[in-house]
């Protein structure tokens, strides 16, 4: 894996993402660049559940032409999660901080879908209802589990926003849209994932650059060192 020695934004959400003059320019279809926030939300857990002021509320997804970078950081950035995928080079990075601990996992295509496999079998049904989420028309999607979960999921997709093969490295690689409104389970825990905005800008490569100081692991060592601290984290 190639790495580049610059120094990537560190404070995740909580930084200001400055394109041009400085100001928040407002969405506009077929952008191939910019930034998608999310607001992440927690279906399974009870509203005054305390973990919720644990876990994180926010997603950024950084995006350029085939590739993007969807980023979550715990309350008091104990833990941080990004994720770094590159369609072109069929290559996804699982990156994990731990208090001062920063690891790595380099996964390709194969290897990502298997990780990522944390839904059972589902059917994709189009709706012919289409509604707007962060300013983008999106169309709606039923993923019908069967006899394997009682519950449905609702998905939103925009094909307003110009990233190719969106999730490629994902359970839902059918789906060749961008998703605005979602669901994933992570580390055990059920996320919902509803867009809040989408900011079209120039986003330099160096975003998608990975800081040296992130120790690549095998999954084995991913699934010691990171993945059951994270389960018990989440728990």
């Amino acid at each position: 894996m190639i790495r580049k020695a610059t120094f990537l934004p560190i404070v995740i959400f909580f930084t200001t993402i400055i394109f041009g003059c400085g100001e928040e320019k407002q969405f506009h279809k077929h952008a191939s660049e910019g930034v998608i926030e999310y607001e992440v939300t927690y279906p399974e857990l009870d509203s005054n559940n305390i973990m919720l002021e644990m876990l994180p509320s926010k997603m950024i997804m950084t995006f350029k032409k085939d590739k993007f970078k969807s980023e979550l950081k715990t309350a008091a950035g104990i833990i941080e999660m990004s994720v770094i995928a590159d369609y072109s080079s069929q290559k996804m990075y699982n990156l994990v901080k731990i208090f001062s601990d920063k690891y790595v996992l380099e996964m390709n295509k194969s290897e990502a879908l298997l990780m990522t496999a944390t839904l059972p079998p589902f059917q994709i049904e189009r709706q012919e209802v289409s509604t707007e989420i962060a300013e983008a028309s999106c169309e709606k999607l039923i993923l019908n589990f069967g006899s394997a979960k009682k519950e449905s999921y609702t998905f939103y997709e925009t094909c307003e926003v110009d990233l190719i093969e969106p999730n490629w490295c994902t359970p839902f690689h059918e789906i060749k849209g961008v998703l605005l409104d979602y669901r994933v389970e992570n580390y055990g825990m059920n996320m919902r994932l509803r867009a809040i905005r989408i900011i079209p800008g120039e986003v330099e490569d160096s975003e998608f650059d990975i800081d040296e100081d992130y120790e690549d692991l095998s999954p084995e060592e991913f699934n010691d060192l990171v993945v059951r601290n994270m389960e018990i984290f989440m728990e």
